[in-house]
Formats: structure tokens, sequence, C-alpha cells
């Protein structure tokens, strides 16, 4: 599971990729509850096993493309 967090006027974001296999997991449930408690607007992303890394690193890659075109 990875997180990635981001807070843009005063509204606080978690973005969760994971697989289903960690979906379904106790400690994954409470961590997200814990976020919903504090507020977090919460994107869930769920990819296979083989696949994971690849994805992530797209998704990071494209995040940090966009935060250098804000001005």
């Amino acid at each position: 599971m990875q997180n990635t967090s981001n807070e843009i006027s005063n509204t606080k974001y978690m973005q969760i990729y994971l697989t289903e296999e960690e979906l379904k997991k106790q400690e994954t449930k409470e961590k997200i509850k814990k976020y919903k408690k504090e507020k977090y607007h919460i994107a869930i992303f769920i990819t296979g096993k083989e696949n994971y890394p690849e994805i992530l690193k797209k998704i990071i890659m494209k995040q940090v493309e966009l935060n250098r075109n804000v001005c």
C-alpha cells in the first residue's frame, strides 16, 4: 500500500494505491477510517500485483508534472 497526501486551500486529500488483497486487510480498513475521521477526501486505486509499481510510478510522475504547471 502506498499513500500520497496533499492539502489545497485548507482541504486535505489522500490517495491510496493498493491491491485487492491489501484492501481486505483489517489494518488497511482501520487506516482508511482514521483518514476519514481526520476529514481527508480519499481516493482509493486498486491494481493488480504485477502492475502495481509501474502504475504508481506513472501516477506520481503525472502529479509532479501537474504541480509544475500550477501558478
